[in-house]
Order: structure tokens, then C-alpha cells, then sequence
């Protein structure tokens, strides 16, 4: 795994030597403290602060509203169209931050040994912050490019990644050749992502009063049947190499009316997470077997898997950039969760690599942290990735 470093040119040395943690530091903490929670999803306030800030750092920038509440932000770095674009992309939604308590709160970006807490601080307001002042670093050095470096910010990612849907049906993006995904990933590099299908499992039985339930038909218990059969549910595809074996879980589940009537209906949720080469009506006519017809299904919602080929040039670009900044060069990995790149990439047929400073563990969780070396680490990278890229 171990591999020489590459040297770096001066151009990329002086640029980053002028990373200010100082500055990074308060960025991401405003970014946290500004609360994007979703639900509701009112990112607003936050898109329009992250629009000016680029726009004080002499970017074209476009705030793009979807909603009263909700917008996307496309800002750029013009290059002389030599070259296709790079897009640096980022969203500003933040999971709730639950029910536990948390050592700290978690929307005032505290910092404890070395490391800046908040909700959004590793999913993924650590990954924008990276890419908001690496944009500024470049921008400010005035870097000659040969493709325009494109930062999409997105609204919505974290339920149905509806900004970015958006951002693609618009053609705000489609100049891009690649797409660098600043998600948690430990500043590992994934190029694959697998692919998300959202189900609805429906059972219907027969009313009755609770205290004759020979008389009904409990819709919960048809429910309860199906589920037990899930836990030894095998998908018949053989693993893969970077992503590993397909996944289900159940999300949600309700049903009844009363706790003294028969329930005639009962309603799950699931999470089934693919791989590349599977099709959701395959997976769907799986499910109907196993309930022998009857459970009745609906698709939620579905995001493509996403797999770039290892050996492409940006990826080694990637590879490389890491690297110089962490002394040694990484392996290509998979990972379970969705992007943005499923409908990005997919949709541009570009290649794509997640890069982000926190770890993937982190998401969603309470406590949730990023490690300030990991955080500037991250500015050069994605300093080196757009230099390498576009110039």
C-alpha cells in the first residue's frame, strides 16, 4: 500500500502553504451553527451566506431556488474551456441530531482536543468547509485553468437528493468531465457507491374488536411473518470486490388504529442497499415470492449504484493528490451510503471519487466530530485534485 510520494511543483507548495487553520476552522463552525436539519430542510439561510462568501472570493456564483426554503448554490471558477469542468460537490443538510444527548451541543461547532464537534461536522458541513476554502485558496491565486472548477451545493441530499436532481435537470453542471464528492470518508478514496431502493411493504387483513380477535384478520401479524422470513433473506449475488454483499433493513413500521382493534392494515419500511450489476424489479420479484403474494410493494424511491473504473485517470489523479499529502497511497474502496454522485455522475456518465476529511463511522451519529489535521489535510487535497485536474 505503501508507495513513493510524487513531489509536488512549486505553483501546488506555494498555494498550499498559504492554508490558514485559523480560518478553515471558523468556517466549518459557522457552517454548523447555521441549522439545516432535515426535515425540514430550510437550507436557505445557509446557501445565501455560502453564495456571498464566494462571491467575496471572486467566483461566479448563481443561488438557485427550488423552494421558499430550499436552494442549490453553483459557483465557478471560469477556465479557458480547454478542458471539460470539475465539480467540487457538497450538500448542506444535516441528519436531526436525535434523541441522545451530546457531549457537547451540537450546533455550537465546539472544539476539544483537536477536533470541532457538530452535528454536520463529518456529514458533511467538514467536507464543504474543505472545498469552500480550497475554491477560495484558487481563486485567490488566480490559477490559469484549463476547465472550470464548479462547486454544486445541494439542498435535500440526505432524503431524496432532490437538489441535486434539480441542479442536473437544470444543465447547471453538465460541462463537468468529473466529480470529487467531499462525504466522510477518513480521506480514503471511494470510487464506488452502492445503489439505494426504497421500499413499501403494505398487509391488509380484517377489522374486529380486540376482545374477539377470531373474528379479524391482524394485519400486524401478517406484517410480523414477513419480516421474521427477511432476516435469513439472501439475495443470490456474488459479492463485490470494492462494495461487498447487498444489505435490508427494516426502517419503519405502523399499523392499527386502536389498542383494542384488530388491525386492518400495516405499513413497512425498507432500506435495501444494491450492487452495481442488480436490478430493483429482480430484487422486488424476490420479495414478492417470499411473501407468497401476500404483501403488497411499492417503490419509494430509487438511487443508482455508482461505479467508476479504478484505473481511470482522474482516479489516479486522487490516488496521487492523497498521497502527496498524507505520505501514502491508498487502495480504491467502496462504500455503503448514497451521494449525490447517483444522480450526478450517473446522470453525466462522469467518473467519480468520494474524498472527505471525518470518518464514515461518524455519520449520523451523536458526538459527531472531525479531526482538524484531517480538515486541512483535505484543503490540499482537493487543492491538488482541481490543480491536477484542470490545469
Amino acid at each position: 500500500m505503501i508507495e513513493k510520494v510524487v513531489e509536488m511543483d512549486e505553483r501546488e507548495k506555494e498555494i498550499l502553504s498559504k492554508i490558514d487553520e485559523k480560518s478553515t476552522v471558523k468556517l466549518l463552525q459557522k457552517l454548523i451553527r447555521t441549522v439545516t436539519t432535515n426535515p425540514p430542510g430550510e437550507e436557505i439561510k445557509l446557501a445565501k451566506w455560502v453564495a456571498t462568501f464566494l462571491k467575496k472570493s471572486s467566483l461566479e456564483v448563481e443561488l438557485l431556488r427550488f423552494d421558499k426554503r430550499r436552494a442549490n448554490v453553483v459557483a465557478r471558477i471560469k477556465g479557458s474551456g480547454k478542458k471539460p469542468g470539475l465539480i467540487f460537490s457538497a450538500h448542506f443538510d444535516t441528519v436531526p441530531a436525535g434523541e441522545i444527548p451530546w457531549k457537547f451541543d451540537p450546533f455550537a461547532g465546539v472544539v476539544h482536543e483537536n477536533k470541532v464537534y457538530g452535528r454536520g461536522a463529518a456529514d458533511m458541513k467538514g467536507g464543504m468547509a474543505a472545498m469552500l476554502k480550497a475554491a477560495q485558496l484558487l481563486s485567490e491565486a488566480e490559477v490559469e485553468f484549463k476547465g472550470d472548477l464548479i462547486l454544486a451545493l445541494t439542498s435535500g441530499e440526505t432524503s431524496n437528493c432532490i437538489g441535486a436532481k434539480k441542479l442536473v435537470e437544470g444543465g447547471k453542471i453538465n460541462d463537468a468531465g468529473a466529480i470529487l464528492i467531499s462525504e466522510p470518508t477518513g480521506l480514503n478514496v471511494f470510487t464506488a457507491e452502492k445503489g439505494a431502493l426504497w421500499i413499501k411493504a403494505k398487509t391488509f387483513g380484517k377489522t374486529a374488536h380486540g376482545s374477539m380477535p377470531q373474528h379479524g384478520e391482524n394485519a400486524i401479524i401478517k406484517m410480523a411473518e414477513f419480516l421474521s422470513k427477511l432476516e435469513n433473506f439472501k439475495f443470490g449475488t456474488a459479492s463485490h470486490p470494492l462494495l461487498g454483499s447487498p444489505t435490508l433493513s427494516v426502517g419503519t413500521i405502523k399499523g392499527g388504529v386502536n389498542i383494542n382493534v384488530i388491525p386492518d392494515s400495516c405499513e413497512a419500511e425498507l432500506d435495501i442497499r444494491l450492487l452495481p450489476e442488480q436490478d430493483p424489479s429482480d430484487v422486488l420479484a424476490q420479495l414478492k415470492r417470499l411473501s407468497k403474494n401476500e404483501v403488497n410493494f411499492e417503490i419509494i424511491d430509487f438511487k443508482k449504484s455508482v461505479e467508476t473504473d479504478t484505473t481511470s485517470p482522474f482516479v489516479d489523479i486522487c490516488l496521487k493528490s492523497v498521497a502527496d499529502v498524507i505520505g501514502k497511497k491508498p487502495e480504491p474502496m467502496g462504500v455503503s451510503y448514497f451521494t449525490d454522485g447517483a444522480i450526478i455522475a450517473n446522470r453525466l456518465n462522469i467518473p467519480m471519487a468520494i474524498i472527505g476529511p471525518a470518518d464514515a463511522e461518524m455519520s449520523h451519529q451523536p458526538n459527531e466530530c472531525v479531526e482538524i489535521p484531517k480538515l486541512i489535510d483535505a484543503v490540499k487535497i482537493y487543492c491538488l485534485i482541481a490543480l491536477r485536474t484542470l490545469r
